[in-house]
């Protein structure tokens, strides 16, 4: 009944948006719209936003900037669909989009790409650094992407110049303090290329002792380096880049609140141990190459990715690393034909480790050792029957292969034991949608695709019964949408109406601590969702995202406790996310700069964080404002406020329950920020 509603609601609203371009239709000015003008690599080659049979969106380096997103974790501000919860650290973010997460940290609901490289889940809220833009794929993606392209892809592109030029920015604030300089160096005009680029961010934190009376005690610092070397000729046939990356992170944030402290953002050291630790040191390394012979481009991808994390919590200690290593090639194809495409064959190799110190006088130390390997060939054709009609249709044919080594000495209750065991998983990623353009204003289009989250093992053993692999969780989703510019350009307006029907869903099940990975029953997300730009006036631009859903299990009995959770919403996943902002640029002489004032709100709903549906953060707004004043051509100076009002909201809770059946613990996120920053272009 929902999902009648949601489309009473939502095919009226695409119609309106059809019917308003016809009307404008005959009489908008000339020049091309906004979308028809930003290309996108979101499909593997080369294509405009307005011709694109899907829901994908693009931020700029320089809107991303202009909205405060510095960040992976920040992207949900500008971007429809999309919810970042950290639940507790950085390396153990939770990403939601259309209602679809993941209770497994290592086994993500969508996937990352920078520069065509794959990122670990430990490494998804990385610093954006020196960055083009930033594309967001949303529904699930598996035909082009494969494993974990299960609810979107998040598409991260550096910025590659082809003239030197140096740029920085300083940022102070209440809590932070940062900075980052970027900058090309062409030893060769217009073929050879050094990118160069750092940032580093100092957190002096929010939340204070009250048993040592010390400030701060989450406070963190991060740090990232990257360095490339292009080989582009300019109208060659043949262009490489080489690049190495590395960020260090050192974090206490995961600091757990009780619930009578919460608001007053207070820990008691006294009462809840040492503070934790995160160390986590993160290096990627690619090499990617283009050559290209007519309306064909061949593209080879191969990727390295190192993660070193140290964790410290409640006075125990869990290092882990992951290494991954990636190997993409691919032909697209097309041009000025009727057939457009890409095929492609990917493979990868992971090896991740675990240990534990054990739990004194009662278990103890353990290793475990999850291995990895995964291929695929895939492909996906679009075929313009007329001027206006496109058909799109392809598919992925993916092998997946798993294997464990667990091994834990005995402790004082509980004996050793170890255990080994493979799994190997095979699958197809199909995908269909039919587009049309309607007017040179508007493309409506219909979609199917399907996801999937890849099975295996649990990373964190807690018994015996993580001996058992987990299988493969899939989604099916299915959308209609348009995509529309109005006013000759000043308004662009995105709409879709979708619904996702996830098959095997892999949880978390039984008692805590010992819980297990397992295939517990079905989901089911449908919703709108929209996204606009309005340029009201020369000086005035208003922009709007949404999304009004709702995610739920249609079935869900746990195989251990037999909790019964049919009918309960999906963890993480609120029913209603908005964001507004505004920028009007003031009409002055006094500088020789633009001055402009900015405003933006962004509000969810209630949102859940345990499957009983009995942890949850109510409904909340944060405001967020700046003034920019532009002091030369090349320097821009910003006075700027985040979370004015302070709200305190949760971004996970669980139930510790050592005081007691009430005992909630949670952590929040950011406070108030005031401060102010310097940008300058060279």
């Amino acid at each position: 009944m929902f999902l009648n509603r949601v489309l009473a609601f939502a095919v009226p609203l695409t119609v309106l948006n059809c019917s308003q371009v016809l009307a404008q239709s005959g009489n908008s000015a000339g020049g091309g719209t906004v979308l028809s003008e930003i290309t996108v690599s979101a499909n593997k080659r080369d294509q405009t936003l307005d011709r694109i049979d899907g829901a994908v969106s693009v931020r700029t380096g320089d809107e991303l900037a202009a909205a405060g997103v510095t960040s992976v974790a920040d992207l949900e501000k500008v971007f429809p669909s999309l919810v970042i919860r950290t639940r507790g650290n950085r390396a153990y973010a939770n990403f939601t989009v259309r209602g679809m997460s993941s209770p497994d940290y290592y086994n993500p609901s969508v996937q990352i790409y920078v520069d065509g490289v794959p990122q670990d889940s430990a490494y998804f809220t990385q610093e954006l650094v020196d960055v083009e833009r930033v594309e967001f794929l949303r529904g699930p993606q598996g035909t082009l992407y494969g494993r974990n392209a299960f609810g979107g892809v998040i598409n991260i592109i550096s910025r590659k110049a082809r003239e030197a030029r140096v740029a920085g920015t300083g940022t102070v604030t209440n809590r932070t303090v940062g900075g980052e300089i970027a900058a090309t160096v062409v030893p060769v005009p217009d073929t050879l290329f050094v990118d160069i680029a750092a940032r580093a961010l100092h957190n002096r934190g929010q939340i204070t002792d009250i048993t040592t009376g010390q400030e701060g005690i989450d406070r963190s610092d991060v740090a990232h380096g990257r360095i490339a070397l292009r080989y582009a000729p300019a109208g060659g046939p043949f262009d490489a880049a080489a690049s190495f990356s590395q960020e260090n992170l050192r974090t206490r944030e995961e600091i757990y609140l009780l619930e009578p402290l919460l608001k007053q953002r207070q820990y008691v050291s006294a009462l809840q141990g040492p503070y934790p630790l995160l160390d986590r040191k993160a290096s990627t390394g690619a090499l990617s190459w283009n050559y290209r012979v007519g309306e064909y481009t061949l593209t080879g991808i191969t990727g390295f990715q190192s993660i070193d994390m140290q964790r410290d919590i409640s006075g125990q200690s869990f290092p882990e690393t992951k290494q991954n290593v990636t190997q993409e090639l691919r032909l697209a194809f097309g041009g000025s034909g009727p057939l457009s495409g890409v095929v492609g064959a990917y493979f990868e190799d992971v090896r991740f480790t675990r240990d534990t110190q054990g739990f004194p006088g009662f278990t103890g130390p353990s290793h475990n050792l999850v291995t990895g390997r995964g291929a695929a060939v895939f492909g996906e054709a679009t075929y313009r029957l007329t001027e206006r009609l496109a058909v799109t249709g392809g598919a992925r044919f993916s092998y997946d292969e798993a294997a464990i080594d667990f091994a834990q000495a005995a402790g004082p209750f509980v004996p050793a034991f170890g255990f080994t065991n493979t799994a190997h998983f095979n699958g197809v990623q199909p995908k269909v949608s039919l587009g049309y353009q309607l007017t040179d204003e508007l493309r409506v289009y219909g979609l199917v695709s399907q996801g999937y989250k890849p099975g295996g093992f649990n990373h964190t053993v807690t018994s015996i019964l993580d001996m058992d692999p987990y299988k493969p969780e899939t989604a099916l989703n299915i959308e209609v949408g348009s995509k529309a510019s109005l006013f000759a350009g000043r308004l662009d307006v995105s709409s879709a109406v979708y619904r996702i029907k996830a098959k095997d869903k892999q949880i978390y099940v039984g008692m805590v601590p010992f819980q297990v990975i397992r295939n517990v029953g079905e989901a089911t997300s449908a919703g709108v969702e929209m996204e606009a730009r309005l340029k009201a006036t020369d000086r005035l631009t208003i922009s709007g995202t949404a999304n009004v859903g709702r995610s739920v299990f249609d079935t869900y009995v746990d195989p251990v406790t037999s909790a019964r959770y049919d009918g309960n919403r999906l963890p993480y996943a609120p029913d209603v996310t908005a964001s507004l902002s505004a920028r009007y640029v003031i009409e002055q002489t006094f500088v020789p700069g633009e001055v402009a004032i900015a405003a933006r709100a962004n509000g969810f709903s209630r949102m859940y964080f345990n499957e009983a549906n009995t942890l949850s953060q109510p409904a909340y707004v944060t405001f967020d404002a700046a003034l920019e004043i532009g002091l030369t051509n090349a320097v821009l100076l910003k006075v700027f406020a985040e979370n004015i009002t302070d709200e305190v909201y949760r971004t996970s809770s669980f139930l510790f329950g050592q005081l007691g059946p009430n005992d909630v613990r949670s952590t929040i996120g950011q406070g108030r920020l005031v401060g102010a920053s310097v940008k300058g272009r060279f």
